[in-house]
């Protein structure tokens, strides 16, 4: 069975634990190439003890991109069941509007690269990533109308 994780209203979860960055440069969307996974990952990871969910944002941001010249936005909270239906961790999804790109560090991402939508190798599972990015771009959209 596989178990998909569930949006919640931003700030309805307590103990965020992950964050996803959802990365947009000139009209498209910023993806990571994993060394070792050999596929294609938004940026994210864990919160690190003594960290905000912002700040843990900003921080793998930097450390899977580069990039450091954007403004980072909280979108929404969400829940993912773990394989045995009975754990789940919280997360936090964020959107960073990018000005402009950085050096990539060296570190577990290979390369980034600009895409229309979800690259065809994505690690996660892609029909939800392609969800997240439409909700995402649904936000900004209402956004930039006010």
């Amino acid at each position: 069975m596989v178990y998909r994780k569930k949006n919640f209203i931003l700030g309805q979860l307590e103990n965020i634990e992950f964050v996803v960055i959802l990365t947009r440069y000139q009209d498209k969307w910023v993806f990571c190439w994993h060394k070792k996974r050999k596929s294609y990952e938004n940026p994210g990871g864990h919160v690190e003890k003594g960290e905000t969910a912002m700040q843990a944002a900003k921080r793998e941001l930097y450390e899977e991109t580069g990039i450091t010249d954007c403004e980072i936005i909280p979108l929404w909270d969400y829940e993912q069941p773990w394989d045995d239906g009975i754990h789940k961790n919280n997360g936090r999804f964020y959107l960073a509007i990018v000005g402009s790109l950085g050096e990539l560090p060296d570190n577990e991402m290979e390369k980034i690269e600009l895409f229309d939508s979800v690259p065809e190798n994505f690690t996660y599972d892609r029909e939800d990533a392609i969800i997240d990015l439409q909700m995402a771009l649904n936000i900004l959209n209402a956004w930039e109308k006010h």
